[in-house]
């Protein structure tokens, strides 16, 4: 009678243990020049975010889209903008088209260590999360200052541990660019 008990014990203990050490991916937003989290959330494969800014020179809206493989790497999906010219690229090995008066520059998927995004309060940077929650980074991040996001994979105690973070503001807007 003890012995099937301790098969039994056992067995739940092995899939506790293996429960609570599997990895799990978790999207990190860091500031490089302090080191300070910003952000922390347990991501799937499949989540998505982008990067959106205003070109320097055009003044027109260009976005950076990401997303999360299989493995837990970033993927370049693509890149979309209004304008030809300074700063932007005139040809493509990647396929594009004209989109909402957009051009989409789509399939790149390529896979990536981190993204690191330079703000600049005259480019008027963006983080659009998952879902659509845009984020302004003026408001977190000081000017000329960089932030780094990248995946992370964690065992699932230590998730469980440090839990999620977010110190951007609770500010959803519109997916408009202003």
């Amino acid at each position: 009678m003890k012995k099937p008990v301790l098969v039994c014990m056992a067995i739940i203990m092995a899939f506790a243990v293996y429960g609570f050490s599997r990895p799990v991916n978790v999207l990190v937003i860091s500031n490089y020049h302090d080191n300070q989290l910003l952000f922390r959330k347990r991501v799937e494969e499949g989540y998505t975010f982008a990067t959106l800014i205003k070109h320097s020179v055009h003044r027109t809206p260009v976005y950076e889209y990401y997303g999360i493989d299989g493995s837990g790497r970033i993927i370049i999906k693509g890149t979309s903008l209004q304008d030809l010219g300074w700063g932007v690229p005139s040809t493509f090995d990647y396929d594009f088209k004209f989109e909402n008066n957009m051009m989409v520059i789509e399939n790149i998927n390529k896979p990536i260590d981190f993204v690191p995004f330079r703000i600049s309060y005259i480019a008027r940077p963006r983080l659009i999360l998952g879902s659509g929650r845009e984020i302004d980074l003026t408001r977190t991040v000081d000017n000329y200052e960089r932030i780094d996001i990248a995946v992370r994979k964690v065992p699932y105690i230590v998730y469980l541990i440090r839990g999620e973070m977010d110190v951007f503001q609770e500010e959803t807007r519109s997916k408009q660019y202003e």
